[in-house]
């Protein structure tokens, strides 16, 4: 299903395939829906709505951006946060509990390095692929291979360039191995605007979730039980990376 902005008498509403209205129209200015999310404004303030055409949050917000990575980008009173899809202001956090600062797209923000404290930096950049430890999860060797172009799919890439991925996709393999990792775990991300591939070297606690097949419930252990000292283990590993990739 997709919506389109309408305006009537002076405000301005979203109507459906059918021409149906889906809310009130009574915004002075709307923006297109982003990830199930539209942006509007009234009196001065913005805030967001839903496809059922209900307000996710109030409209009290000085500047809005669109939805991106299942996160809005919001600013009232010169402070900047976020909000999730239930409409609540969030922190993202590296996994050394820092708040990470970007806006849209935190590939295209890594990428661009508009976020600067990506924890162990860049183990490896080129004009097309940046190479990092995930940000926010404590895995040992958990690496991250982004590219610096906004599309959702290999199938946009050029052979090229789906070579290159493939070259330092194998380069980070080699790194892993050559560290001491023997079951390596490769995803590929295709559920979000920006394609990225994960890289996990597996350890016996992941099993619990099954082999290789739960990523999200291995994450979000991880998230949660990972100790400071294991944190730090993983910026150091994160450096003879590094090391082998330059």
């Amino acid at each position: 299903m997709s919506y389109t902005k309408k305006e009537k008498f002076g405000k301005w509403g979203f109507v459906n395939d059918e021409n149906e209205p889906i809310c009130e129209f009574i915004y002075d200015e709307v923006r297109d829906f982003s990830e199930g999310f539209a942006a509007v404004k009234i009196n001065g303030k913005w805030g967001y709505i839903n496809e059922n055409g209900k307000q996710i949050c109030e409209i009290r917000y000085d500047t809005v951006g669109d939805f991106q990575s299942k996160l809005g980008v919001v600013e009232k009173e010169g402070r900047k946060c976020y909000l999730n899809q239930n409409g609540e202001e969030v922190a993202v956090t590296n996994f050394m509990n820092q708040e990470m600062i970007f806006e849209g797209c935190k590939s295209c923000a890594i990428g661009n390095h508009a976020i600067t404290n990506v924890p162990g930096g860049y183990l490896y950049e080129d004009e097309f692929i940046n190479v990092t430890i995930d940000p926010e999860v404590p895995i040992l060797g958990f690496i991250v291979i982004g590219i610096k172009k906004h599309i959702d799919t290999t199938t946009k890439l050029t052979r090229n360039e789906r070579i290159q991925i493939e070259d330092i996709t194998n380069k980070v393999k080699l790194a892993l191995e050559y560290l001491g990792a023997k079951n390596i775990l490769l995803f590929e991300d295709g559920f979000s605007d920006h394609y990225r591939r994960w890289i996990i070297p597996a350890d016996e606690w992941m099993f619990q979730f099954g082999r290789g097949k739960n990523l999200k419930e291995i994450t979000m252990y991880a998230k949660k039980n990972m100790s400071e000292g294991q944190k730090n283990k993983c910026l150091l590993f994160a450096e003879k990376i590094r090391s082998f990739l330059n």
